[in-house]
């Protein structure tokens, strides 16, 4: 009884870190996807602003964006 026990684990933990994989992998994926479709729409946008203050202006939000997801250091 237990080597069924530990070969059922062994089985789970086999199948788990495959799919955990996986996951990883489509998410990387998604996520370099999406960075790249944001960058192109950025340098659209920037690309037809005219004026250095509104660019500073856009600039600013994006990096305010980019730091909120910072970790919090205690």
């Amino acid at each position: 009884m237990p080597v069924f026990i530990l070969l059922r684990s062994l089985v789970v933990r086999l199948l788990s870190s495959k799919l955990a994989g996986s996951l990883v992998q489509f998410l990387r994926r998604t996520l370099a996807t999406g960075a790249s479709h944001i960058a192109a729409a950025l340098r659209h946008v920037w690309d037809r602003l005219r004026s250095q203050e509104s660019k500073e202006a856009i600039l600013g939000c994006v990096l305010c964006i980019l730091n909120m997801h910072k970790k919090v250091e205690t």
